[in-house]
């Protein structure tokens, strides 16, 4: 739109990369907000954490862009006063004031455990700091930049800005007061190993679950007495064929999660969800599965179980299970159960680390020896689906793909929206070679464009600016544009 708004400028490529660096950083860095919100058309199409990681990625590709638009654009004007001079319109400080509170967005999100912040303060923190960017870069960008003095750029610039101030409003207060309104409540809470335990939601009279089984969501128990009234996301555990309420079975292994099991009935619970793409319902075309889970892992396994069995699925699994201990086995009856009855048709094999003497299972962990021997050969119709520690599950992934299985079917779950535990999953590579084609282009359309418009800096009338002229006056400047003959070249503005 710039480009077509102002064809070519008088002004070097180097000036013209770094002015297409900062339109482009702040296009990035507005679109960042909606990928935050969890909106349920792109969490239908892709998962959520890979929207997650992704959402981290373009964070860096954003604040490169923009730490490179002040360093360009000084060497292209020759006005290194740009980055240190104190005598700059205040529209100027506004954007350095934007790129400092961006470091710091940026430092505070990678090191928030270093810094020992608590995800509530972290976020608060990060809602602050982004509503501030926000504001200064539309107001810097505005003001100091020509192409913004055109208007089909003007009403990009609202566009995009408007569609980031709704969605974090949205994403923040508004759509949690509207879920606060319709609570759900805890039923009960049940222990199923010594360290894990099951919460059974309830909704109001009529609820019907609306998951996919393997789907997680999101929980906060705003007047718990018990724990602290924080948002984690927690893994469905029930089948959605349960009648009225839904289960998240959940290991004591932080500090939040220690106090579960103190969580009272009649509690309030509000839940935002479902969201994932780990579900064999996602995947029609597979007549068979294998499971492979590492301890708490088997959550998201145990609800499709539940799903096969509750619909009287005929297609068979082979499930691996690996635990520390007998004692460790989560779901330890039920899924004797299953394998008793064949409901779902089912082959179950445990896998001890530290078992005892009395066991007589298999011992160790899951690896290739035990991957080929008890699983035998995988069919290209068959879909393995593997959740739990990040070692084990990397470690079976490349197993499982030196044995020649296609890596679309190879599903994965992870418990990190932050960090990717599954990055030689089909997922992951697909997201990381659409990072890579998403920083690719940018590049490419950075470059073509600043070529494009830089074609008549040797001089040439009828050439127009790319940015407002005489900005370095007390008022702001008039921003209108003048011939290159008559142009002052105070460039302070940038």
């Amino acid at each position: 739109m710039a480009v077509l708004a102002v064809p070519q400028t008088d002004h070097s490529l180097l000036s013209e990369i770094a002015k297409n660096c900062g339109l482009v950083g702040i296009g990035i860095l507005l679109l960042q907000f909606v990928l935050a919100g969890r909106l349920r058309w792109i969490c239908n199409v892709f998962s959520l954490s890979e929207v997650m990681l992704f959402h981290r990625s373009m964070g860096l590709l954003a604040i490169a862009l923009l730490l490179l638009h002040p360093v360009l654009l000084a060497a292209g004007e020759g006005d290194w006063s740009l980055i240190y001079g104190w005598s700059q319109p205040w529209y100027i400080w506004a954007g350095k004031l934007a790129l400092l509170l961006l470091i710091a967005h940026i430092v505070v999100s990678v090191f928030r455990t270093a810094l020992k912040l608590s995800y509530e303060r972290w976020r608060m923190t990060h809602d602050v700091l982004a509503v501030s960017i926000i504001g200064l870069t539309l107001v810097h960008s505005w003001f100091a930049g020509g192409d913004l003095q055109t208007w089909p750029m003007r009403s990009l610039w609202i566009l995009l800005g408007g569609a980031a101030i709704f969605v974090l409003v949205w994403h923040r207060w508004i759509r949690p007061m509207k879920l606060a309104s319709q609570p759900m409540r805890v039923v009960e809470v049940r222990q199923e190993t010594p360290d894990v335990w099951t919460l059974r939601l309830a909704g109001a009279e009529n609820w019907t679950a609306d998951h996919l089984p393997g789907q997680f969501q999101f929980m906060t128990f705003p007047d718990s007495r018990a724990i602290p009234p924080e948002e984690h996301h927690f893994t469905i555990a029930s089948s959605p064929t349960a009648q009225g309420y839904v289960e998240s079975t959940i290991k004591a292994s932080g500090d939040f999660t220690r106090k579960i099991q103190s969580i009272e009935p009649d509690d309030a619970v509000i839940v935002q969800g479902a969201f994932g793409h780990f579900s064999h319902l996602r995947h029609a075309n597979e007549d068979a599965f294998v499971f492979v889970a590492g301890g708490i892992g088997v959550t998201p396994l145990m609800s499709m179980l539940r799903h096969m069995r509750d619909t009287g699925s005929g297609k068979h699994v082979r499930f691996l299970y690996a635990n520390r201990t007998a004692a460790d086995i989560v779901f330890a009856n039920e899924l004797a159960e299953m394998q008793a009855t064949q409901s779902p048709p089912l082959t179950l094999t445990h896998v001890l680390s530290n078992a005892d003497k009395s066991w007589s299972g298999e011992r160790g962990h899951i690896d290739a020896e035990k991957i080929e021997r008890l699983l035998g050969e995988i069919e290209s119709t068959t879909g393995v689906y593997v959740c739990g520690p990040q070692a084990m599950t990397k470690q079976v992934i490349e197993v499982l793909r030196d044995r020649g299985v296609s890596h679309r079917r190879i599903h994965t779950e992870s418990f990190s929206l932050a960090h990717d535990t599954a990055p030689t999953s089909a997922g992951s590579l697909w997201r990381r070679r659409l990072t890579v084609a998403t920083v690719l282009m940018v590049v490419v359309l950075v470059f073509a464009v600043a070529l494009w418009r830089a074609d008549g800096a040797s001089g040439g009338k009828g050439h127009q600016h790319s940015h407002g002229d005489s900005h370095g006056s007390s008022d702001g400047g008039s921003h209108e544009d003048v011939s290159p003959s008559e142009e002052t070249h105070d460039h302070t503005d940038e």
